[in-house]
């Protein structure tokens, strides 16, 4: 099976017709779900959208409530991997070791993490961080 870490900006934009990335993001998360792809991602990452969709979208809070609700159902076919003591330290080392240049989030960095530990190596995102990580985006 095809693994596929789904990051914030996807999540945030397909349902939101009026995001730049919504037709993009609709279009591949299409074909992923198609494909049978496994799309993961991270609770940093779903509190990272929920945050932003509240915080800086017109009609936010239902679009947020409408994505927790799917992301929480078997339909969506998302796996969500937690960030535990373990997994935290070692983000808050990635984080410590590469921003001295970069500018990655530390939610960035705990994705880095989940897919080292998972060996996915594709990440659906509109960040470019991603590719300075060493992934395949999408």
């Amino acid at each position: 099976m095809k693994y596929v870490f789904i990051d914030t900006t996807p999540l945030g934009a397909f349902d939101n017709p009026l995001d730049q990335h919504y037709e993009k993001s609709k279009e591949i998360l299409d074909d992923l779900i198609r494909e049978e792809t496994q799309l993961v991602t991270t609770d940093y990452v779903i509190d990272e959208v929920a945050t932003l969709l509240i915080s800086k979208v017109k009609g936010g809070y239902h679009l947020a409530v409408n994505l927790l609700e799917w992301i929480f159902t078997f339909k969506s076919g998302i796996r969500i991997e937690w960030i535990d003591k373990i997994r935290f330290k070692k983000a808050k080392a990635i984080f410590k070791r590469f921003n001295k240049d970069k500018d990655w989030s530390f939610t960035d960095c705990t994705s880095y993490v989940i897919m080292k530990e998972l060996k996915i190596d594709t990440a659906f995102t509109f960040d470019a961080h991603f590719k300075q990580m060493g992934f395949k985006i999408l």
